[in-house]
Order: structure tokens, then C-alpha cells, then sequence
């Protein structure tokens, strides 16, 4: 799994984002318009604790538990609004496969300490199969936009013992979190440290 960063230059400041594999020029233009695009249709009213997928969503529950903290990985980023998107338990975004079309997205303000919840199912794998199911953030402040990474899961069969390595060096921001259940329900904690690198 390719973890690297790639760097374009789409706007002033450069566009920030983590990549597998790395993508083109124009490919990550059509992701910048995608995410401007839905940012148009964010609710006027967005709560601490808000929903990605609806109720009636086939899949397996899951809440997300997360808190946005500053670049000194202590600071709460409060009222921020976290944009979060994945798959569908099949592994599509879409049921039409356009890309950069997210049909399950929510968007949930941060708190004063700079926590904030989805509920939603876990996604599932890309159908090919060479990726670990995934779900992806962006945050934006009023510092400006940031790239928040992407949260995969420990139990995940195709997340790489090279990636598990990796991880143990990041602690608390780590992206591969573990999974605990309360019944039905599946739970993880996801800690987002705002990265000014990654502004866009």
C-alpha cells in the first residue's frame, strides 16, 4: 500500500493529499472540483454528531469517535467542520461508478474540544481488492482546508503487516485503528492532527 504524499500544483497554496497510487494532474483537479461541489450542498445546520450513511443503509453499524486537534497534537480545533466520505458495503462510492461522486458524506462540527461523532456502516473494500476499506476527511477551519487522511481499521484483512509497522510509530494519530464492539454496533477512535502541510 503507496503512503506517500504528492505534491501539485492545482491552486496557491499547493494541494495536499495522500495517494495510492499516485494520480495525475487532472485527475486530482477533478477531485478539487468534486470536493468544492459537495461543499455546496453542506447543510446550513451541521451538529456535533451527525450521520455518512442513512439508517436504512445496508451493512454493519459503526460510530466513528473523533477529535481534530492543532499541529501541537494537544490544542483542540473547535468548531471546525470534518467532511467524511466512504463506500458502501460493497466497495462503491457510487452506484453509477462516476468518479469522485460520494454518495454516503456527512459533515459534523467540532466541539470545544474538538470532538465530534459519525454514525454510519463500515465500508467495504474497492471491488478489486488491492486496498483496505477506508473512510476519508477533510477539515476545514478557520485557518483554512486541510487534507485529514484517511481511517482504516485493524481487522482488516488487506491492511499489510509493512503498514502495521509503520503505524506503531504513530501512535495516537495513527490512521489503522482498532475496532471494538458493543453488540450489533462497531466503534473506532480516529484523532486527526491538523497538519499545515496539508493545507489546500
Amino acid at each position: 500500500m503507496d503512503r506517500r504524499v504528492f505534491l501539485t500544483a492545482v491552486s496557491a497554496p499547493a494541494f495536499v493529499t495522500v495517494v495510492r497510487p499516485f494520480v495525475t494532474f487532472a485527475q486530482d483537479r477533478e477531485f478539487l472540483r468534486a470536493l468544492e461541489a459537495a461543499q455546496r450542498e453542506r447543510p446550513a445546520t451541521i451538529g456535533r454528531r451527525a450521520r455518512i450513511a442513512p439508517p436504512d443503509e445496508p451493512g454493519d453499524p459503526m460510530v466513528i469517535h473523533g477529535r481534530v486537534v492543532g499541529p501541537d497534537g494537544r490544542t483542540p480545533v473547535a468548531q471546525g467542520i470534518v467532511f467524511a466520505y466512504h463506500t458502501d458495503r460493497e466497495g462503491l462510492y457510487s452506484r453509477d461508478s462516476r468518479p469522485h461522486s460520494w454518495r454516503l458524506r456527512g459533515w459534523a462540527r467540532t466541539g470545544d474540544d474538538g470532538r465530534f461523532e459519525f454514525q454510519t456502516i463500515r465500508p467495504g473494500a474497492y471491488p478489486s481488492r488491492n486496498q483496505a476499506a477506508h473512510v476519508h476527511f477533510t477539515v476545514f477551519t478557520s485557518d483554512g482546508n486541510f487534507h485529514g487522511g484517511a481511517l482504516e481499521f485493524d481487522d482488516d484483512p488487506l491492511v499489510g503487516a509493512d503498514d502495521r509497522r509503520r503505524e506503531n510509530a504513530t501512535g495516537e494519530f495513527g490512521t489503522i485503528r482498532t475496532v471494538r464492539r458493543d453488540g450489533p454496533v462497531q466503534h473506532v477512535d480516529f484523532n486527526i492532527r491538523v497538519n499545515p502541510r496539508q493545507r489546500f
